[in-house]
């Protein structure tokens, strides 16, 4: 391995997270996977279910991307609205307990090396779904087209 590379990541995939209405692809993403726990994500799912956007209320699809960043957690719930634009929201776990960051700035991060693997597999396939009838058929295509490896 070169020395001088910027250290990969693996991105697992936890299939479906389904909340009310709105389906979600769950992906982990660590140095080492097996460091997220069960709890964590139990968390995690529990703050999804508590968010203010209410996802559990919207026929919607998207994509989870749970980030071990250290010790902590970055938590990136993000939505179709069965459109061409993706949307998100970001929580952090900084106290303990998942909170929405708070990023009221004009200019924001949005992605980081690891987190854009994750989400250039997802715009392809959600281009490939935009190209369909958006069936309920196809609606299981999109969420059956799971990414899992080095990022």
């Amino acid at each position: 391995m070169n020395t001088n590379s910027y250290p990969s990541k693996y991105a697992s995939s936890k299939g479906i997270f389904v909340l009310g209405k709105t389906r979600f692809k769950w992906y982990n993403l660590a140095e080492d996977p097996s460091t997220v726990s069960a709890q964590d994500i139990l968390n995690a799912k529990t703050c999804i279910k508590n968010a203010e956007e209410s996802f559990q209320n919207k026929d919607d699809l998207g994509f989870v991307i749970m980030h071990r960043c250290g010790e902590h957690y970055l938590l990136l719930v993000c939505t179709w609205r069965s459109e061409n634009e993706l949307w998100e929201s970001v929580y952090y776990d900084g106290s303990g307990k998942f909170e929405v960051w708070d990023r009221d700035k004009i200019h924001l991060p949005t992605y980081c090396v690891w987190e854009m693997g994750i989400v250039y597999h997802e715009s392809i396939s959600w281009k490939k779904f935009l190209g369909t009838d958006r069936t309920e058929t196809q609606q299981q295509n999109y969420l059956d087209d799971l990414f899992e490896g080095e990022v």
